[in-house]
């Protein structure tokens, strides 16, 4: 029964009593109240409604805060994985170049070494010699001329010695500054997926019946490496071709080689001729990179995708 039909009823049973008795209405206070109650029931219903409505309409809005929110986050860890990739495919090329540069060093050395040697070994023989000036001085002219030699090859050797380990120090700066580089942007993603963790949601019961679905999810996943693909240069030496990519240099006889990177970041790569010869390594940037080797044969390319797992691809040249 509603409250009208209870106001209705109440007044009946008072008319009613007041006509049979004869009796005095005495139920005013009564009805009085029953209407305090209606119009304070009318108030706390009104008020609900308003109250759902705005509790809706800021559901809607957290729901589009988090949708924008979680699709910027995406944007910036993709972003960030990219660099990432990047600087890992320039990391492994620098590191490749030091150990070149290291084992010519070592190689540096030992032949240093072998020439002081050498050197120690021709002052004896110099000194034996001089005591005996008289009658070896045709031997003694040869002797210096030799020493002569040996002396410049040993400044040009430590000449070179002293680059190399220029080269070595630039090159080890350039890979501390990567790997700055690496552990700044894995700060900043540790940071994005801090600021997008989800505040304490609501009890349950205040959530029966809401929709709290939100997109898109969170990009977790590791970016895939597409498939580099080789392609080798037919009209490298052509006038044509050198006009179009002045930066290259081609010199008489090189042989060009392409590889086409689908990815957004760059890739390392190790290349080398089937059956041993020209080998190195180069970084893919995204689109196209050239690299020129001055042998031909078959040329077969490797690198690493998202899981470390090695392919290659191979194209013959002439």
């Amino acid at each position: 029964m509603g409250f009208l039909s209870a106001k209705a009823t109440i007044a009946g049973v008072v008319g009613a009593s007041a006509i049979a008795g004869g009796v005095m209405f005495t139920g005013g206070e009564t009805v009085d109240n029953v209407k305090d109650q209606l119009v304070d029931l009318k108030n706390k219903v009104v008020q609900y409604e308003a109250n759902e409505d705005s509790l809706l309409h800021k559901i809607g809005l957290i729901k589009a805060d988090a949708t924008a929110k979680l699709t910027d986050a995406n944007g910036k860890i993709v972003d960030a994985k990219t660099k990432i990739n990047d600087l890992e495919a320039e990391k492994s090329f620098l590191q490749k170049q030091v150990e070149k540069l290291s084992g010519e060093v070592a190689q540096l050395e030992a032949d240093n070494e072998q020439l002081s040697s050498d050197l120690a070994d021709k002052i004896a023989e110099l000194e034996a010699k001089q005591a005996q000036l008289d009658a070896v001085n045709a031997d003694l002219e040869m002797t210096k001329a030799e020493l002569d030699q040996l002396q410049k090859e040993y400044n040009a050797l430590a000449e070179q010695n002293a680059a190399n380990e220029s080269e070595i120090n630039r090159l080890t700066a350039e890979v501390e500054k990567a790997n700055s580089k690496v552990a700044e942007l894995k700060d900043v993603s540790d940071k994005v997926s801090e600021a997008t963790e989800g505040s304490e949601p609501l009890s349950q019961e205040e959530l029966d019946g809401l929709g709290t679905d939100v997109e898109p999810d969170v990009f977790t996943e590791e970016l895939v490496v597409e498939n580099l693909k080789l392609t080798y240069i037919q009209n490298g030496q052509s006038e044509e071709f050198k006009s179009e990519h002045p930066e290259l240099d081609i010199k008489e006889g090189d042989r060009v080689w392409r590889i086409t990177n689908n990815n957004t970041f760059k890739v390392y790569v190790e290349y080398r001729m089937a059956g041993g010869g020209t080998s190195g390594e180069v970084v893919a940037e995204p689109d196209k990179t050239f690299y020129m080797t001055g042998q031909g044969g078959t040329m077969i390319i490797k690198w690493q995708d998202e899981n470390g797992e090695w392919h290659q691809s191979t194209k013959a040249g002439a």
